[in-house]
């Protein structure tokens, strides 16, 4: 079978909201760069990128209700949005009659479009593949992590799908909670994921997990993400500074960092991003009198580039099972050391004392020694960098990547 073929991406959002759209994007180019249709299929929002085929995506629907009257009458829209929407069936199934694609790729689908439109897939004999981007099909509550108790769970892996009910771990919410748990166990009654045929997963961690939920070996196929490597340039250039960027919340572990910096007064971190734990960051930096630390707060991408382009290092001290984070395959890509927590797919993008370190997570003195290792022998840290460019260049670009991707396509249509 020979290229141009019509590729179904179904993804809830059809704009940049994290790293999974990122990628869903990013792999977007890439496949028409090459050839092929793609037909994109998502929710209705006013962020969304234009499409000719934004008339069959589905109604917008809001999930953040304030007040519990407001749950309560919203409660059967959204459990039905939730647990099975005919909604998303019906637009589906309109797109599919209109374009009648070769092959679905799915990306993140739960909650906006729910897995009901798996079932007008198979009716249609489209063969499916899904990147799994968070651990939903184990964990009803995505990240296998407890916010509000700072601590990773793995209950619902190999057990009931109704301990988030216990333990109360989405949004700390009863409701919230009672709605995920009868979603998953609904959904694995019903048996509705085992009509997709392959899941690509970014890290083996992510694999790994999937398996000990009961999904099939032979159905999981491991590939790291793509970037466009020319986006991220290579820099020969260090400046006196190094950096962490990303999401500011308690399981990315930057309170674990900035406990670390004591030791480091004369060294100067950047800490750019956003997050609901940062007035609680600014205020430890503030109590300690850490003033060389510095939060710069959310940045263009090109602001961002550059800031992260001349940085010594980058530390990614993650305290949950972080599956394949972006950050370092751009900085990787700029030629930026990573000093990362050893856990989830982080363990498996970092080579230790290859192209970076790999610390305990939530270990501040693991941590020290490492930076300090770093910041004490530039010659390594030019080194790093170049490796860790390498890495990009040969695991991370987009040519084998879509060889790759094109040839499981191949393989599942046949």
């Amino acid at each position: 079978m020979g290229k141009g073929l019509k590729i179904l991406k179904i993804n809830k959002y059809y704009f940049i909201m994290g790293g999974s759209e990122r990628y869903y994007f990013e792999l977007t180019k890439v496949l028409k760069s090459r050839g092929h249709d793609v037909i994109p299929f998502a929710m209705k929002h006013p962020s969304n990128f234009d499409s000719e085929y934004s008339r069959y995506f589905v109604d917008q629907i809001e999930f953040n209700y304030g007040s519990p009257l407001q749950k309560l009458i919203k409660t059967p829209q959204i459990a039905g949005r939730i647990i099975y929407s005919l909604h998303s069936k019906t637009r589906l199934e309109q797109l599919i009659d209109a374009c009648k694609p070769d092959i679905a790729h799915l990306h993140m689908i739960d909650h906006q479009l729910s897995p009901s439109i798996l079932h007008v897939l198979k009716k249609h004999d489209i063969p499916v593949v899904q990147t799994v981007h968070q651990y939903k099909l184990v964990c009803p509550n995505y990240r296998l992590y407890i916010a509000e108790k700072g601590q990773i769970c793995e209950k619902c892996v190999k057990g009931s799908a109704l301990h988030p009910i216990i333990e109360k771990c989405h949004k700390g919410s009863r409701f919230a909670s009672t709605l995920i748990a009868l979603e998953s166990f609904t959904h694995r009654k019903m048996k509705i994921y085992d009509i997709i045929d392959k899941f690509h997963v970014p890290s083996g961690f992510m694999g790994k997990k999937l398996a000990e939920g009961g999904i099939p070996q032979d159905k999981i196929f491991n590939m790291f993400y793509t970037i466009n490597l020319d986006d991220y340039p290579f820099s020969n250039v260090f400046d006196d500074y190094f950096i962490y960027y990303g999401r500011l919340s308690h399981e990315k572990g930057i309170l674990t960092l900035l406990k670390a910096m004591d030791a480091f007064r004369s060294s100067r971190l950047l800490v750019v991003g956003d997050g609901p734990q940062r007035p609680e960051l600014e205020q430890y930096v503030a109590q300690n009198g850490l003033s060389n630390v510095k939060f710069m707060g959310n940045k263009s991408k090109d602001e961002l580039k550059n800031l992260v382009s001349r940085a010594q290092f980058v530390v990614v001290p993650s305290e949950w099972y972080d599956n394949s984070p972006l950050v370092i395959y751009e900085s990787f890509s700029m030629g930026r050391p990573v000093i990362g927590a050893d856990i989830g797919g982080i363990s498996e993008l970092v080579d230790h004392e290859e192209n970076g370190f790999l610390f305990i997570p939530g270990d501040v003195v693991d941590l020290k020694d490492k930076m300090n290792h770093l910041l004490h022998n530039p010659k390594l840290m030019r080194n790093f960098g170049r490796n860790g460019r390498d890495k990009a260049e040969r695991e991370f670009s987009p040519d084998p990547h879509y060889e790759k991707m094109y040839q499981l396509y191949l393989d599942l249509m046949k």
